[in-house]
């Protein structure tokens, strides 16, 4: 378990340990833009897969970090791999204020 940090400018993550006390922006090694931190769950698409990684882009800037999101059943939700679900999904599980 843990976390990952994500480069969405690159289309990489890289899995960081247990110790939450000591999480700290990271700094891509690639771009030098800084990572976005992400839940553990996380499974980065594959690196060419640009639209998948476009609803991961659209799914973090709406508050999304991969946690648990579940149904009004109390099934765990799989999140989308596409835009248009992100963005239904977004307008589905985002908490309204």
């Amino acid at each position: 378990m843990g976390y990952k940090s994500v480069c969405l400018n690159c289309r990489i993550a890289f899995s960081h340990g247990m110790n939450f006390n000591n999480i700290a922006p990271r700094i891509c090694p690639q771009c030098k833009a800084e990572m976005i931190n992400v839940d553990y769950k996380f499974k980065p698409p594959k690196k060419s897969d640009i639209k998948e990684w476009e609803a991961v882009k659209y799914l973090l800037e709406h508050g999304f970090y991969y946690q648990h999101i579940y149904d009004e059943n109390g099934k765990a939700v799989k999140y989308p791999e596409d835009v248009k679900g992100a963005k239904e999904f977004v307008e589905k599980y985002q908490r309204k204020k």
